[in-house]
């Protein structure tokens, strides 16, 4: 594994894609977690925590009111994520997710190309009663705090350096 990956992770506060309110991602060098970000996002006005959400995530509206929201802690994320591939477990929704969020806030900067730890395990491991991220976790014995985002970052970001050795 010679390309530099980061495993990426976004919770949202409700079903509109925009509304991150944690990031966590976790570098890959050498097929080694040797970094790792995470910072809490205060959602967009109007796209506050729904207490549905916070049933999975745990984050409440309490936790975020003085987090940075997504302009403001995009260069910082930028910086982390620098020129890497990125990796998510079902990728299409944490694409989604910045996308949006970039969208939201008017920010120009393109959304890197994403690989899926999720399509991945598929070819792996086609035996698995199914490829979420927990069955994936505690087949491979990685610990994970499900719907958090940073576990679920590193998780993934294991999960793909698993899966891409085979």
């Amino acid at each position: 594994m010679d390309k530099n990956y980061c495993a990426i992770d976004f919770e949202t506060s409700c079903n509109a894609k925009a509304s991150a309110c944690a990031v966590g991602a976790a570098r890959i060098r050498g097929g080694v977690v040797v970094d790792t970000f995470y910072s809490l996002i205060k959602p967009p006005e109007g796209m506050e925590i729904l207490p549905f959400f916070t049933t999975i995530h745990k984050i409440t509206n309490e936790d975020v009111f003085d987090a940075p929201s997504f302009a403001e802690l995009w260069p910082e994320l930028k910086a982390f994520l620098g020129s890497d591939t990125l990796v998510a477990h079902n990728a299409p929704f944490d694409r989604g997710v910045l996308t949006a969020a970039l969208e939201y806030y008017g920010l120009p900067d393109r959304v890197p190309f994403f690989e899926c730890s999720y399509r991945h395990s598929r070819r792996a491991w086609p035996s698995l009663p199914n490829h979420k991220l927990n069955t994936v976790s505690r087949f491979l014995g990685i610990s994970l705090d499900h719907h958090e985002a940073l576990s679920d970052a590193v998780a993934c970001a294991q999960i793909f350096v698993e899966a891409t050795r085979l």
